[in-house]
């Protein structure tokens, strides 16, 4: 058995990840069908999330970027694109529910979860989620570099962003307590601070864990992804001050750009490069 799998083993990840692509962007896409009785909402819909566009150019010319000056492969960037357009929300959503309904079990007072929910979930099922994309790219390119995981990161937090302000878009749109309008501008007021920022600091430390012999400690790794994990937990806290959000995208910002200066200084084999470049 361990020489089959050792033998196949390649051919079985590609599977897995082909059946998680498909799973997945049914099981994103497949809702936006119910509303169809409402087709009058569609182009206010559809006019509401070209409001992303606020930071999706921007980060798409930081990625062109990146990717030219961390020598990225077209390949690793293709693979992000396509598994975190396709699983990122499916494997957040489901590892949500999941971890709620063991909560449930355990007897979380309901007030409890109504109010912390979010906050006790998401920080756990969603950075493993992306994290996953990472780490699937990671295996299937075969080993990449940190500073193309970096990249790989970076994308794979966008592209959950993305996704995720989508949906909470076409809620609000066919729903009754915000306009799309309102719900697409608030997205975007958080969007360069959350998701793209702790994927970063979640994947590219995940990575630094996995391999072997890179020239990043796996004590600042294990700091990075507890980084994460906390910023999220409390920006999905129920707290009402509105400078803790302001705080929290800083001090991720800040934390995302202290992983781009260790990873710059490496070179393709996640040593420590002699020359440096600005």
């Amino acid at each position: 058995m361990k020489k089959i799998l050792e033998k196949y083993k390649y051919k079985l990840l590609i599977i897995f990840t082909l059946s998680l692509v498909y799973t997945g962007a049914n099981y994103y896409f497949e809702p936006f069908s119910k509303n169809n009785k409402n087709v009058a909402l569609f182009p206010t819909f559809l006019l509401s999330i070209t409001i992303v566009c606020f930071y999706v150019i921007p980060v798409i010319f930081l990625l062109r970027y990146l990717i030219r000056r961390l020598s990225v492969s077209r390949q690793a960037v293709a693979f992000s694109l396509i598994l975190g357009f396709s699983i990122c929300i499916f494997l957040g959503s489901e590892g949500n529910s999941l971890l709620s309904l063991i909560l449930l079990s355990l007897k979380v007072p309901e007030r409890v979860l109504v109010d912390w929910g979010a906050s006790m979930t998401a920080p756990i099922a969603e950075e493993l989620a992306k994290g996953l994309v990472v780490l699937l790219v990671y295996l299937l390119c075969k080993k990449i570099s940190l500073r193309t995981v970096f990249v790989c990161s970076l994308i794979s937090g966008f592209c959950f962003q993305v996704l995720e302000d989508i949906f909470f878009i076409h809620a609000a749109t066919f729903g009754n307590e915000i306009s799309g309008y309102e719900q697409a501008f608030e997205r975007v007021s958080y969007a360069l601070g959350s998701h793209m920022v702790f994927t970063i600091l979640f994947g590219v430390g995940l990575i630094v864990l996995i391999k072997k012999g890179t020239g990043i400690s796996r004590g600042k790794a294990v700091f990075w992804m507890l980084s994460a994990v906390v910023l999220h937990f409390f920006w999905n806290a129920p707290f009402e001050e509105k400078w803790i959000i302001p705080v929290l995208g800083s001090i991720g910002l800040n934390l995302a750009y202290n992983v781009f200066i260790n990873i710059d200084r490496l070179d393709e084999n996640d040593q420590v490069s002699s020359v440096v470049l600005c």
